[in-house]
């Protein structure tokens, strides 16, 4: 078709007026017009929360397709791949509207052919077009088409260590082995190892990745601070401090002595207030800084005499109390601010002094950095194995390189788009300028929802733009969507009230001025008093230790606070639980949250991604197991594993075994004490009563046994038999979130069994690597459940990012800040390079020996001081748009919830308001979200501010006031009165409860495997075993599953199993998202989220599984996915009638419509075939058993069975 020209400005302004004039229900805002129309130039879009920039972006991008352009001349680059899977559907579904609608029949067959080409097209992250990018032009620098990604944390590690100790190595014994050994002493800590060092060398490494450059970088900007540094200018600028701080103190006290003196006459402390007016008095214009910091240390030492108590008013009157204690602040204040600048004299004076040490220091460092980046670096490119930042250096090298590869992709792209442009970091910025051809580039943004410093985004990029253009349109046109469609006028006027007297350009890296407010535009909501913010606050009494120490066991008063609102808002008003989200900063209280809702019954859902696997509870038991299996001698796993519900020893039991030391000997360890016990040899043997004699007889009995099983079996095999041996599978799944601690555990199994098949044998090494991997403050992810359909929403504020809910918590507000990162031994920036804490010697001229001759100091180089500056406003700034982020979620309404205690925070007094902001040292002294809500509400209390906050006692929060659900259980509903599962429950805890018992009496089937799957019963299936309990695990939809446990593989060829096919379609068919028809673009994008290899990615035939959707049964599923259950967990207990023992049977469901009076099962099978009869007659006992779990689950006679066959080209369904 024949291009059609773009509208000039005129024509744009048509539009804008038409729209306005139009009786549109939902009309475009001018500016989203101007967004989508405007061509010819870099365009910036700065749209605030809920403004609809992705309907903009999606518009702007049909508008270029109707207008002749190609979907392969735009590059479209979103932050995460189910952003990209989400434009290209909408893109879908609108083209293919569009299609319908029109009657030109070029515009028709251009558009069928951009519908066609849309999985193809380049939308995606930048990490997806890199790796494209790289396997076609990698051949350039000799990089083979092959190479996989390094996403497995643990082997990246293995990596990196072995090149670190490889360059280790060469330094050490290198020609500057004096200089290394320093640098090394220097991040030793009390470590005396490397390790130090170590943590340092990947800390940088990891900033370096971000770089566009790394070995630039290093060279040009690592030492810049030292480089630069201006102790003259750093002097002067302290001497002014100084200066200005002595004529504060000189103000107060001629003002003290002016007025309120007089109502203390004679009183000692005043002679003292005359002595430092004369010190001060002393100072005139030719004072020089060397006299100034003289005075300031005789003030400071008269104001030290007398204890500290020399210039204290200490009246007595009671009348002058609040003048003596007004004075007695104000002049605490005032020294503590003397004090602080007599310290940095002393801090500058040993800064200048080892300022050539700590730079010779930062020399070698730079060295020994530059040999490892470049040594890790050609490690990689030997495995062909690459980090995502490496393949983007790499595309980054190829394109400045090489300009005729640059000159085909900047003729290719149409436009470089690229949406969240406030989280790029500088590879990506640098990317995206060798893509575009200078006025080509659509950016969409939002600065205040730049949260992802940490992982290197810089929101300065987006900064600078929007600065630029707003100053000179001819470098670009700066947009600005202010309209949200999202929030209610109440929810947008409390986050306004907060963000102008927040943020601006000192603290917060933007002033949050009419260009950046929100404006309320979705007309439908309409304004209700009821749903104003709320500040809630648990109002803990003084006795705040009390509170910590009873945390454990009683549930927190504001997590009782919360549930209160959620039951009122599910209760009085009908609130669906979905309706509701946790938002949270980190995870770290979640274990209490977690436990709070299970106790009212609250149905909820996590973010899954919880990066906390390996410190969950059940997990570490397991792991301490190990750890005992492989050596007993390790005290501490031994009396984790004694204490854990395995084996229930009580701290008294504990106390005697631990006193049963042999009497010739002067250390043991625990192990040897047990063994000194059993044979009854210790003097305190008369301690060991019968009962714990027996109980330490039976542990004994199954170490043994354990040890000598792992000596012959593999890891999968053992940990099973320790799950079976105990119960403990069983236990944990009664426990609270009982799902999601079973699949912990049934994970861990998995992770040993595919750590075996990766070439790493045996227990030790298994140990080792979680040993390295917990060491290195890694974990693995948490295996994700399926959770229940309505339900609160749990998750980080970073998860919630670009989601809305009705009604929003944002819980913990008093938590403070991480500030890990300002502590540590160094410091980057980007503009000043490395600042490091340098430890020096110095000798102390002490004569007596019980004095150290020398001391260590620990002295910040200036570098140092400047980063941290620059570093707390950065951090403070992001913590701003964190918050930002959080309250713009909300649909209706937003509550805040903190705790603290109201006498204290009522007494708190703040600085006046500059500009209508917070004083700036009132934000920047902030530990928390709290500090900063509280001070707006009290600062300008008389504003009439959009929220109010309200103080909530122990009275308001009694089980009483509370409240409960009516109905806790998903299933007591009126269709399943006589369900037999709370009976079932009681049965298999009562059960747990005999555990030792069973154990005694059954030793023989103990012996036996206890466990089947339905695959192993099904060749000796009977229908006639009595069955006594059966529990359907979860009555939950199973939803996006991110499980990642790959472990290295180091295998040339790949070689695909029917076993690996079958996994994988297993994984698709239960992650496709059945709220809509699937279509191949949506299939294709799953796909790439399946845990597999691309070699079996290829062997399944995606065109067959749409297939299915045609079928009655695929119709009946996508018609009632309100009654689909997939992927569901099961166990129930059965009785073998020949030795009358009982066993568990486990499976997983692939799925099933539950309707009120039957169950229609399904079950895919991708076995190889002539006939369906065969697999019918093979999976009938299979599928029976399935059946009967659900029948009794549910109390539904009538259950329908299919089987879907995958094996051959076409899909059959067949009913059995």
């Amino acid at each position: 078709m024949k291009p059609i020209s773009f509208l000039t400005e005129e024509e744009i302004q048509k539009l804008q007026e038409a729209e306005a004039n139009s009786s549109k229900e939902q009309k475009k805002t001018a500016e989203q017009i101007e967004a989508i129309y405007t061509a010819g130039q870099n365009i910036l879009v700065s749209a605030s929360a809920g403004s609809g920039k992705t309907f903009v972006m999606a518009e702007r991008i049909l508008d270029q397709l109707a207008r002749g352009v190609e979907i392969s001349q735009l590059f479209i680059s979103t932050f995460t791949v189910k952003a990209a899977t989400e434009l290209k559907e909408r893109l879908e579904k609108k083209i293919s509207q569009q299609i319908q609608e029109s009657n030109d029949v070029d515009l028709k067959q251009h558009l069928g052919r951009q519908l066609a080409d849309l999985p193809n097209a380049s939308i995606g992250t930048m990490d997806s077009f890199t790796q494209k990018f790289l396997g076609k032009h990698g051949y350039l620098i000799d990089i083979a088409p092959n190479f996989r990604i390094l996403q497995n944390q643990s082997e990246q590690l293995l990596l990196k260590n072995e090149v670190f100790h490889e360059i280790f190595e060469v330094h050490y014994q290198g020609k500057q082995k004096e200089t290394f050994s320093h640098l090394l002493k220097n991040f030793a800590g009390r470590g005396k190892d490397e390790r130090g060092l170590r943590q340092q060398v990947y800390k940088i490494y990891d900033f370096l990745q971000s770089t566009s450059n790394p070995q630039k970088w290093l060279s040009e900007s690592f030492l810049k601070g030292f480089e630069k540094a201006d102790f003259t200018n750093e002097k002067a600028k302290l001497t002014e401090q100084i200066q200005q701080s002595l004529w504060d103190l000189e103000n107060f006290f001629r003002y003290h002595l002016d007025n309120d003196a007089k109502e203390f006459a004679k009183a000692a402390y005043l002679e003292n207030v005359q002595l430092i007016l004369d010190e001060i008095g002393s100072l005139n214009q030719e004072s020089d800084s060397q006299i100034y910091q003289a005075v300031l240390a005789r003030v400071v030492a008269i104001s030290k005499e007398k204890n500290g108590r020399s210039l204290t008013n200490a009246s007595r009157k009671a009348d002058l109390k609040p003048l003596a204690d007004a004075y007695n602040d104000e002049r605490k204040a005032q020294f503590a601010k003397l004090g602080q600048l007599s310290d940095q004299i002393t801090i500058l004076d040993y800064q200048e002094r080892y300022h050539e040490d700590s730079w010779k220091l930062a020399k070698t460092f730079q060295a020994f950095m530059s040999d490892f980046v470049e040594a890790y670096r050609q490690r990689k490119r030997q495995e062909n194995a690459f980090e995502f930042a490496d393949i983007s250096h790499y595309t980054i090298e190829i394109l400045e390189n090489f300009p005729q590869v640059r000159q085909v992709y900047q003729d290719r792209f149409h436009e470089v788009m690229v949406d969240e442009y406030q989280d790029t970091n500088h590879i990506q910025e640098r990317m995206l300028e060798l893509l575009s051809n200078g006025h080509n580039r659509f950016m969409v943004g939002d600065i205040k929802q730049s949260i992802y410093r940490f992982r290197q985004a810089d929101p300065q990029i987006f900064n600078e733009k929007f600065q630029r253009y707003a100053q000179n349109p001819q470098e670009g046109k700066l947009i600005l969507l202010k309209e949200n469609f999202r929030s209610s006028s109440e929810v947008l006027s409390a986050t306004n009230d907060v963000f102008e007297r927040l943020m601006d350009q000192e603290v917060g890296e933007i002033n949050y001025d009419n260009m950046h407010q929100l404006v309320f535009a979705n007309t439908k909501l309409t304004p209700n008093p009821d749903n104003k913010a709320e500040f809630l606050i648990y109002d803990k009494d003084d006795t705040g230790e009390e509170e910590e120490s009873q945390a454990e066991t009683k549930l927190t008063g504001e997590m009782r606070l919360v549930i209160k609102e959620i039951l009122k808002l599910h209760q009085e008003q009908g609130v669906a639980f979905k309706e509701i989200a946790l938002l949270t900063s980190s995870r770290s209280r979640n274990d209490q949250i977690l436990l709070a809702l299970s106790e009212y019954g609250i149905p909820v859902k996590t973010d899954g991604e919880q990066n906390n696997y390996l410190q969950s509870l059940e997990v570490q038991v397991m792991l301490d197991t190990l750890r005992v299996i492989h050596n007993p001698l390790q005290d501490y796993a031994l009396v984790a594993l004694m204490k854990s519900p395995m084996f229930g020893f009580d701290e008294d039991e504990l106390a005697r075994l631990s006193l049963q030391k042999a009497e010739d000997k002067v250390q043991e360890n625990l192990y040897e004490k047990l063994v000194n016990a059993q044979k009854m040899v210790s003097s305190q043997k008369v301690l060991i009563h019968s009962a714990l004699a027996e109980k330490l007889k039976q542990f004994m009995d199954i170490l043994v046994s354990w040890r000598l099983y792992a000596k012959t079996h593999s890891l999968y095999d053992l940990i099973w038999k320790i799950y079976n041996d105990r119960f403990y599978y069983d236990y944990v799944g009664a426990l609270p979130n009982g799902l999601a601690r079973q699949a912990n555990l049934y994970a861990l199994a998995l992770r040993a069994d595919q750590f075996e098949k990766s070439n790493f044998k045996g227990l030790s090494r298994f140990i080792g690597m979680i040993n390295q991997v917990l060491e290195a403050q890694h974990d693995l992810a948490s295996v994700a459940v399926a959770p229940p359909k309505d339900a609160v929403e749990l998750m980080t504020i970073h998860k919630s990012k670009g989601l809305e809910f009705p009604y929003v918590f944002i819980l913990n507000m008093d938590q403070d800040f991480n500030k890990q990162d300002s502590m540590s031994e160094v410091i980057l920036s980007r503009q000043n390079g490395l600042g490091v804490k340098y430890i020096a010697k110095m000798e102390t001229g002490a004569v007596e020996d019980y004095y150290p001759k020398t001391i260590k100091l620990s002295i910040p180089s200036l570098t140092y001081r400047q980063n941290e500056e620059e570093l707390q406003l950065a951090s403070y700034s992001e913590q701003m748009r964190l918050l930002y982020v959080a309250m713009t979620r909300a649909e209706k309404k937003l509550y805040l919830v903190g705790k603290g205690s109201r006498e204290k925070l009522e007494a708190k007094e703040y600085p006046a308001a500059k500009n209508g902001k917070l004083n700036s040292n009132t934000r920047l002294q902030a530990r928390n979200f709290q500090d900063w809500i509280w001070a707006i509400s009290k600062v300008f209390a008389k504003d009439n501010l959009n929220f109010c906050y309200r103080f909530v006692g122990e009275d308001q929060l009694t089980r009483e006031s509370i409240g409960e659900l009516e109905n806790k259980s998903p299933l007591q509903d009126s269709s399943q009165a006589d369900n037999r599962q709370s009976n079932t429950i009681k049965e298999a805890l009562e059960m747990l409860k005999e555990v030792e018992v069973y154990n005694t009496l059954h030793r023989a089937a103990i012996e036996l495997p206890s466990v089947q799957t339905p695959s192993q019963i099904k060749k000796f299936y009977e229908p006639v075993m009595d069955m006594e309990g059966v529990e359907i695990a979860s009555q939950g939809q199973s939803v996006d599953k991110k499980i990642n446990f790959d472990l290295p593989d180091f295998s040339t060829k790949e070689k695909v199993t029917g076993a690996e096919i079958g996994s994988a379609t297993h994984e698709l068919m239960q992650r496709m998202d059945l709220s809509q028809r699937p279509t191949l673009a949506s299939l294709t994008e799953t796909l790439k989220q399946v845990q597999t290899s691309q070699a079996v990615r290829d062997k399944i035939n995606l065109a067959k599984i749409l297939a299915f959707f045609d079928t009655a049964l695929g119709q009946e599923i996508l018609a009632n996915t309100n009654h689909l259950y997939r992927e569901q967990p099961f166990s129930m207990l059965k009785r073998d009638q020949k030795s009358q023992e009982d066993f568990v049977v486990r499976g997983i469901l692939d799925g099933y419509l539950l309707y009120e009076d039957k169950i229609v099962l399904f079950d895919y099978k991708t076995d190889r075939y002539d006939e369906p009869s065969q697999l019918v007659d093979r999976y009938r006992g299979q599928l029976s058993l399935y059946g009967e779990a659900l029948s009794r689950s549910y109390s539904i006679e009538n259950i329908e069975k299919y089987l879907i066959l995958l094996g051959k080209d076409e899909v059959q369904v067949v009913k059995v």
